[in-house]
């Protein structure tokens, strides 16, 4: 079986917040999610990681429906909770596993998405040689 691409319907089918969002968005954000997951992923994931990235960034975009999306689009996803009532905002704490993960930890997708990266790309290898090969994650060279 040769690796394919999901469409955005494929993307809507799994993450129906992302159901009212127009194709061809989604069809921008999945090609740019390419950029992080190439041919070397196991076919098994390779589609899931691309909705995933894909759901990631239009998250951050603010778009889709959803509590991080709506927050997103407000500015406020820094935060872990916003309250009107009485005015209440609670900046979301500085992991050290957010830290080490960077931007791609803010986000639910964003999470799960590094850890199927992780099954897919692992860590640095080192060869008979003795030199550590760049594996060009998460963006292939020249992009």
């Amino acid at each position: 079986m040769a690796y394919e691409n999901p469409t955005a319907d494929d993307l809507q089918s799994a993450f129906p917040k992302f159901a009212d969002v127009a194709d061809v968005t989604v069809e921008f954000w999945l090609t740019r999610a390419r950029r992080a997951v190439d041919e070397s992923w196991c076919e098994d994931d390779y589609a899931m990681g691309q909705m995933l990235m894909a759901s990631h960034l239009m998250t951050l975009q603010g778009l889709g429906s959803g509590t991080e999306a709506e927050l997103a689009a407000q500015g406020l996803s820094d935060f872990k909770s916003v309250r009107s009532g009485s005015f209440s905002f609670t900046k979301a704490e500085g992991e050290a596993s957010q830290a080490a993960s960077g931007e791609l930890a803010s986000t639910s997708y964003g999470r799960q998405f590094i850890a199927l990266a992780r099954a897919n790309r692992g860590g640095p290898r080192i060869t008979p040689t003795g030199t550590v090969p760049y594996n060009y994650w998460p963006f292939p060279e020249g992009e």
